[in-house]
């Protein structure tokens, strides 16, 4: 129709969610596609060979072959890496220019190399050294690292963005407050400074007691009123009260587990990828099929985990409006944010993510002001977005 704005223009949010799904289909494509390149020419041999020329310790043999089988997949995956950049840049999202985006993409390419590593160090010695249970052994173990590496939140993403305290004022007493209220320990509250990067906003709370942190983005504190930022960090003290991450790491176990025990019965059974004959995970030909395998099980796992996160998401948002005694500011908070972040999708599709719809989420928030006759928030937009908070 003539003269009919793009969608982009029409609904920013939802044209941008659609195609960063496209773009993390054709990523998974791209790592299928170098998983598949990397076994059917024979790198794999080569790397096992060269390995088992170099050393004789077993756990530097693993190591020697995952770094290129990790580096072909990276270049594989790069060019869609670089058009979801695009597509951060194109949408308003990312303000940062290609070289200091780079910079960034290197030292997340390096972190995932240094994690990938240990889950496949982990995967093989525990399985060659417990051949019936390392399966469980594996799982635990990968938990315990799933766990500090979520503990070490704060310190990863001060590798990426500058990470201060955040300064004395109003905003830190009312958080202060907030958490004596709910009766925890505040710990740390940090301010972590993306502002120069992206337009992004985020909350999270992080750690246990006097370790706990509390970290907000200067793009969250710039755009939202102290009482809409004390309704999202209320959301967050709702997983801690009600013990949320300790229940999603149980379900975790239990998936990694069960990863590991069907990639063990392929192994045992010559259903792998590019395996030798022996049948064993001291066949580092294993590998390429394993990381495919480890990367589907990762992919239909998560959905059990997203089922878990949305009704303790729920559970949250109900927690932070009895904590703070009403839903407004969480309703102005929420649709801020779907402005800001344009994470948008519908009931439909709510399966790929770790929260319900934003509408849902505004709707019940909406229904509790009503039943406790709160003054209804001003309608700022019209929302059907869902917003990443943890």
């Amino acid at each position: 129709m003539p003269g009919t704005p793009p969608i982009e223009q029409q609904d920013p949010g939802r044209a941008y969610t659609k195609r960063i799904r496209w773009a993390g289909e054709f990523q998974f494509l791209a790592f299928f596609l170098a998983i598949a390149g990397y076994g059917g020419f024979g790198l794999h041999h080569r790397a096992d060979e060269f390995a088992r020329a170099f050393t004789h310790n077993f756990s530097l043999q693993i190591a020697l072959c995952w770094l290129p089988l990790w580096a072909a997949c990276e270049v594989c995956v790069f060019p869609v890496t670089c058009y979801k950049f695009y597509l951060q840049r194109k949408f308003g999202l990312a303000s940062a220019g290609f070289l200091g985006w780079l910079r960034d993409s290197l030292k997340a390419n390096a972190l995932s190399c240094l994690f990938g590593g240990a889950l496949v160090e982990i995967a093989f010695l525990s399985l060659t050294i417990f051949p019936t249970f390392g399966w469980v052994c594996a799982g635990i173990l990968y938990t315990i690292l799933f766990l500090g590496i979520s503990r070490s939140l704060p310190w990863i993403l001060s590798l990426f963005y500058t990470v201060v305290p955040l300064g004395a004022g109003s905003l830190h007493e009312r958080l202060a407050q907030l958490a004596s209220k709910a009766g925890m320990r505040a710990g740390h509250i940090f301010e972590w400074r993306i502002s120069g990067r992206t337009r992004q906003a985020n909350a999270l709370v992080t750690g246990f007691g006097a370790a706990r942190r509390i970290l907000l983005t200067d793009t969250l504190v710039s755009a939202l009123s102290e009482e809409e930022v004390e309704a999202l960090v209320a959301h967050e003290f709702g997983h801690c009260a009600l013990h949320h991450v300790a229940k999603r790491l149980i379900l975790l176990g239990l998936v990694f587990s069960g990863i590991f025990f069907c990639i063990n019965y392929a192994v045992h059974k010559g259903l792998v990828w590019f395996a030798g004959d022996n049948l064993a995970w001291t066949d580092l030909n294993l590998l390429p099929g394993f990381f495919l395998y480890w990367t589907c099980g990762r992919v239909y796992g998560n959905i059990l985990v997203a089922s878990l996160s949305r009704k303790q998401e729920r559970a949250a948002d109900l927690y932070s409006w009895k904590l703070i005694g009403r839903a407004g500011p969480f309703i102005t908070a929420m649709r801020k944010l779907s402005n800001l972040n344009l994470i948008v999708f519908d009931k439909g599709s709510e399966w790929r993510f770790m929260h319900p719809p934003t509408g849902d989420r505004i709707a019940a928030a909406e229904h509790f002001a009503r039943e406790n006759a709160e003054t209804p928030a001003v309608n700022e937009a019209p929302v059907a977005a869902g917003y990443v908070s943890d």
